[in-house]
């Protein structure tokens, strides 16, 4: 149980930019930083696309779906909050991202 905290716990705080890392003396020269990769920029309409057919999908879907993306939280994790068995919280994520993936692909048939 302990190992499996420190597992979470560390995956949690890799998504976290401690801002006092910055203030570190690398030698006295400029800290170098890789650019930013914009193979990861998604325009804003199909973002906003993806949040409005994430706002219909039923909450049985929609709150595992977002703990899991949002929250990062495990499958475990998702099941002990949600009261429900993970195999059932398994078989929600996968149907909520075929709801969303049908709801995108017929939209984009339809342009």
């Amino acid at each position: 149980v302990a190992i499996n905290h420190h597992r979470s716990l560390s995956r949690r705080l890799r998504r976290w930019v401690f801002f006092g890392d910055f203030e570190i003396d690398h030698g006295g020269g400029p800290v170098e930083f890789d650019p930013p990769d914009n193979s990861t920029n998604i325009p804003r309409e199909a973002l906003m696309d993806m949040n409005k057919h994430v706002a219909m999908l039923p909450d049985e879907f929609r709150l595992p779906l977002l703990m899991l993306a949002i929250e990062g939280l495990t499958i475990p994790e998702i099941a002990e909050i949600l009261e429900i068995p993970p195999g059932t919280v398994k078989s929600r994520i996968f149907y909520g991202r075929k709801r969303l993936r049908d709801a995108l692909e017929s939209k984009r048939k339809r342009r």
